[in-house]
This record gives structure tokens, C-alpha cells and sequence, in this order.
């Protein structure tokens, strides 16, 4: 007998946990590891507003061409931008689809077999529009015909998750906010 309570007193001693300390010490470094690790997840809300401001400088662009273009000297005053099919494009004229210029944008994004930025390849949708600018800087749905009526051009992530990115063009003045 008393061999074996000697036995249970050594098997209790040698019987070891962990402190409270040690135990908040380990969720802690887990928390850090999980937080680090949810960071460096694909961030699609990041892509769809440096897409969103990198339309924004498209429009603002093709409103300043318009702008400083010269009729008398034969210049064509209407300018615009245009977004359809996963693409969008600067054109200049009152066709959008017959006088195509290349955006200044980098040139992974440019598809390859024309001038179009490729919306694929930053990862965004945008809805489809056509917006026109005069020589005043005006924008027009159709030119000029239809002054533009403050339709909300937006601007989502291609996964469909995430949130939405809103770009005004304000009627009248063309104003990108």
C-alpha cells in the first residue's frame, strides 16, 4: 500500500500543466499570427478604388482634351470616355467607337490588340457608360442631344465581393468629385 501511494504522490508530481500566463501568451501570438495572415489575403476593396481613381483621372482627362482643343485650328472639341464589354476606352469625335486614343495608363492593363483599357486585368467591373465632353468641359450622354443626367457610374470588384465604388460626374459642369 504504501509503495503504491508513494507511486501516486511521484505520478501527481511529475504531472505538469501550463500556467494561465503562458496559455494568454500563446492566444496572443495566435491572434497576431491570424491577424497577419487575414491581411494578406487578396484585398479586392483596394483594387476596386484604385480602379475607381484610375477612371476618375481617365474622365478628367478627357474632359481637359476637350477642353483645350482648338476648333479654329481644326481640332475635334468633343471628347469622351467610353465603358463597355469588360473595357473602356478614350475616343475622341462624336462616334465612340471610330476614333480611339490610347489612355496614359500602364501598359498591363492595355489590351493588346487595340488601345482599351482592360478591366479583366485590374480585377473590377464598371458599369456600361458613355460620357461625352464638349469644348466647355460639358458632359453629354449623347452628344448633343442629351445633357448628362448624373447617372452613377459604378465600380465593383470582379469577384462580386466587396464593396462598390460610385463615380458622379456632376450634369452641367463635369465636375468628377
Amino acid at each position: 500500500m504504501r509503495k503504491e501511494i508513494a507511486l501516486l504522490k511521484e505520478f501527481n508530481l511529475s504531472q505538469k500543466g501550463f500556467a494561465f500566463w503562458e496559455i494568454v501568451l500563446a492566444l496572443i501570438i495566435l491572434g497576431i499570427l491570424a491577424a497577419v495572415a487575414a491581411s494578406r489575403i487578396n484585398n479586392f476593396d483596394a483594387e476596386v478604388v484604385t480602379g475607381a481613381d484610375t477612371l476618375k483621372v481617365h474622365l478628367r482627362y478627357a474632359q481637359t482634351m476637350a477642353m483645350n482643343s482648338n476648333p479654329d485650328a481644326g481640332d475635334e472639341t468633343v471628347w469622351g470616355i467610353s465603358c463597355s464589354g469588360g473595357s473602356y476606352w478614350l475616343f475622341r469625335g462624336t462616334d465612340p467607337d471610330a476614333d480611339i486614343i490610347r489612355l496614359p495608363d500602364d501598359e498591363k492593363y492595355l489590351n493588346a490588340d487595340d488601345s482599351t483599357i482592360n478591366l479583366n486585368k485590374k480585377r473590377i467591373t464598371v458599369s456600361d457608360f458613355t460620357v461625352f465632353f464638349d469644348e466647355r468641359g460639358i458632359p453629354y450622354a449623347d452628344y448633343p442631344a442629351t445633357p448628362w443626367p448624373g447617372t452613377i457610374i459604378e465600380v465593383k470588384p470582379s469577384n462580386g465581393n466587396g464593396f462598390t465604388v460610385n463615380i458622379e460626374v456632376t450634369p452641367f459642369t463635369g465636375y468628377v468629385p
